[in-house]
């Protein structure tokens, strides 16, 4: 086979892989409403331009490598390593592009997010793979869906190989490349003028659309358009671009009289913990607790993510700012108050102090030695394990000095695993399978396994709730119960978290008990920024909060009137009417103006011009601790 009968191998087999590359994105079509005739036409045009594109890395260094061996190198117009090698690179390169668009799209459907700084971050940070709690069943499923594209690839290069050979494999006329060059032409300026016009128009069906396909790279024009005199839909001034620097945190030296009784801390917080769970049937023992304290029902976490809300837990700061932090190893000033103050500290997680990062942020500072991990094959099971050693630490503490203890649980996390004498949802799925479960038919089962799953973490509560109280502890202890954020189960299109600032993937329980504190249900809005302040009043801090978060004591008069929550690349602003998101990382992320219900408004410009000033103070707050 020479040269040139390679190249016409190569011309058919990449192709193919466009109808397999279709085949894989199909699952972005379907995510088309197809009953607006505008965005069917812009998807379908960007589904069959971008299949192209997406095969022009592995296209280019195919063909660029063919031509370095069959002419530079090995010049040999016969050569079986010649040829042996191109399709190595063929059908490795290609198969790399349409598993990564597999897994792309797998992460979409599920999530409702493309592969982005959090996917590399998940793949690639210790502890991160065994955090998402996937199966066996389901990496042998994706096994052998990922073996099945590669061999798949390999059987077309050996079929086309038989087909040349046996001269049944016609080479291509120059008519019809040109006129397929023509139509894909056609059919991405289309898409792409449809795009500026609509981005012009601020029509949001087209935006959304663009951003269902990973890599889309958008066109505008408004700039253009309106030097030439058209009418441009109103654009928010507001930009929350973050720019990383050193920290200068906290602004001011503390300044602290140490109470003359210090109050122990007993800190926990459940993985995807939302608001509606604490409910006399589903956690009725966390529940009755609750009317012994302050119990929270408008409380947002910081983030729909656990770094970010635990980032805001306990350092009271916008989540962008978690890389400075992460970078410089910065541990919040709480826990540096706690040791300064010789607290007896011991922690304990269901997942890894390493993933999250906890071990380089809120806990940086703190030994080794007082990080306890349990990873036992179930979430349920190690958070067992772990509520067992922190009862061993509390029985054997020094009882001369205060202690705080703090929980990670991970029985609400995904698949929601639990043990039998927890289940008050019977019916449940029972095979929780990622490669083969349904979101539209099998939603309603799943939601009854994380219900059965938050009553085994009430189970687990109530072990360290009864300790305290046979112990006589609660005259001396502060007990904090909340979740890192929430989780949605398709009630406004998504299943889980990191996808969208919703009420359910934002809103999370808050128990707060303080020996001496009436109890009281507390129904204005509150957020996780609001905890590191509370805490440091009652270690004594007499800096105003403002020196070293953005948040307000919780048993102080000052009401919030709004909070910001992050995610990777975005910021939502909450408030009591509206929600809105603006991206700070990533251009091609829309900004998103709805009801604080997640309703869709119908006057965005008035929102931007009645809260145009909160907006600037925000971005003003999110670089106040950096020089």
């Amino acid at each position: 086979m020479n040269f040139n009968d390679r190249t016409r191998l190569l011309n058919y087999y990449f192709s193919l892989c466009y109808l397999v590359t279709l085949a894989v994105c199909s699952a972005y079509l379907q995510k088309t409403d197809f009953h607006n005739v505008k965005t069917a036409l812009f998807s379908t045009s960007v589904f069959l331009t971008y299949g192209i594109i997406y095969l022009l890395p592995p296209f280019v260094i195919t063909k660029a490598f063919h031509y370095l061996v069959g002419r530079v190198f090995i010049r040999s117009d016969d050569s079986r390593l010649s040829a042996a090698l191109t399709y190595i690179v063929a059908v490795a390169t290609t198969a790399a592009t349409i598993i990564l668009l597999y897994v792309d799209r797998t992460i979409y459907n599920l999530l409702g997010f493309h592969i982005n700084g959090f996917v590399w971050n998940l793949i690639t940070t210790p502890g991160g793979i065994e955090s998402m709690g996937s199966s066996e069943t389901a990496t042998i499923t994706y096994g052998l869906i990922i073996g099945g594209i590669i061999t798949l690839l390999a059987f077309l290069v050996w079929i086309l190989r038989s087909l040349l050979y046996r001269g049944k494999l016609p080479g291509k006329s120059r008519k019809t490349i040109i006129s397929l060059a023509v139509v894909f032409l056609m059919l991405t300026c289309g898409e792409r003028i449809t795009y500026g016009i609509s981005h012009l128009q601020s029509y949001s069906p087209i935006m959304v659309t663009a951003n269902t396909y990973p890599l889309y790279l958008p066109l505008t024009f408004r700039s253009l358009a309106q030097k030439m005199g058209f009418s441009v839909a109103r654009k928010s001034n507001v930009s929350f671009d973050i720019q990383s620097s050193t920290l200068h945190y906290p602004l001011h030296p503390l300044q602290i009289k140490p109470p003359k009784k210090p109050l122990n801390i007993v800190w926990l917080v459940a993985e995807s913990l939302r608001w509606d769970m604490l409910d006399p049937e589903i956690m009725p023992e966390t529940f009755a607790f609750s009317r012994k304290g302050k119990r929270f029902t408008q409380h947002y976490s910081g983030g729909i993510g656990t770094r970010m809300g635990m980032f805001s837990m306990f350092y009271g700061l916008y989540g962008p700012a978690w890389f400075s932090f992460l970078a410089e190893r910065r541990s919040p000033a709480l826990m540096d108050e706690l040791q300064h103050q010789s607290y007896q500290l011991s922690m304990y997680t269901s997942a890894k102090f390493s993933y999250p990062e906890f071990d380089k942020t809120i806990f940086s500072r703190v030994p080794g030695e007082m990080l306890h991990e349990h990873n036992e094959k179930y979430g349920w099971q190690s958070d067992q394990k772990n509520v067992a050693d922190m009862l061993k630490f509390l029985k054997k503490r020094d009882k001369s000095r205060p202690f705080m203890t703090f929980m990670f649980f991970e029985s609400p996390h995904a698949r929601y695993y639990f043990p039998e004498e927890s289940i008050i949802r019977k019916d449940y799925l029972q095979d929780f399978n990622y490669a083969t479960m349904s979101l539209e038919s099998d939603i309603g089962l799943i939601f009854n396994r994380y219900v059965n799953a938050c009553h085994h973490q009430d189970s687990q509560i109530k072990r360290i709730l009864a300790f305290l109280e046979q112990e006589h502890l609660l005259d001396n202890t502060v007990v904090i119960i909340t979740g890192d954020h929430g989780e949605e189960f398709m009630e406004k299109g998504h299943w889980g978290h990191n996808s969208n600032f919703v009420e359910e993937q934002t809103r999370v329980p808050l128990v707060l008990y303080v020996p001496g504190r009436e109890p009281e249900v507390v129904e204005h809005m509150t957020s996780h920024l609001d905890i590191p302040p509370t805490i440091m009043n009652l270690l004594g801090v007499e800096n105003p909060p403002s020196d070293y978060c953005l948040g307000f004591d919780l048993l102080g008069d000052k009401h919030r009137e709004y909070t910001v929550l992050t995610d990777w690349s975005r910021i939502c602003y909450v408030d009591q009417s509206y929600k809105a998101v603006y991206p700070y990382k990533g251009p091609l992320l829309q900004n998103i103006i709805t009801t604080r219900n997640d309703q869709p408004v119908s006057d965005e410009a008035a929102f931007i011009s009645a809260n145009q000033a909160r907006l600037m103070k925000v971005m003003a707050e999110l670089g106040k601790f950096n020089k």
